[in-house]
């Protein structure tokens, strides 16, 4: 037959485990917490390491590759390579005016110079990121940057 005292002395030890076992899973929790906030800092990091680096490739393709006199039907591939491994590939195609969307169609706009569509995708591994734009090379060189899509 137990005793008083003993009968406690389980009660405390069961309250001691129950304690323990609530304690653990709090932590558990916090771990996998800080665990996927973690992993979205990471992927945020690699998603702006590939956006800036799609946005310098297709500057310095710009740079380089808006010549005066490019058929509108011709275009040009650009590749670099970061030290970090990301890859970027940009492609410049000159186009007609008339290959503009219908608000840069209009002649009363007075956007001259010739006209290119500009593709950048950046890829890391599995991850990659897109952007397209329309660029314009006025006569006096200045490249004017009309429209930039990115996906969000």
């Amino acid at each position: 037959m137990k005793t008083g005292t003993q009968h406690q002395n389980g009660f405390a030890l069961l309250m001691v485990i129950l304690l323990l076992a609530l304690l653990s899973g709090v932590v558990v929790q916090s771990l996998a917490s800080a665990r996927m906030a973690l992993r979205a800092g990471e992927a945020r990091q690699t998603r702006l390491a590939l956006r800036a680096t799609a946005l310098d490739s297709a500057w310095i393709a710009m740079q380089n590759g808006m010549k005066a006199g490019t058929a509108a039907s011709e275009y040009q591939v650009f590749e670099t390579q970061t030290p970090s491994g990301i890859l970027s590939r940009t492609t410049l195609q000159g186009l007609p005016r008339d290959a503009l969307p219908p608000p840069l169609q209009r002649q009363d706009i007075p956007v001259f110079g010739q006209f290119f569509s500009v593709t950048t995708r950046s890829s890391s591994g599995a991850n990659s990121f897109l952007s397209r734009g329309l660029a314009c090379r006025l006569p006096t060189g200045t490249i004017r940057i009309l429209a930039w899509v990115e996906p969000s």
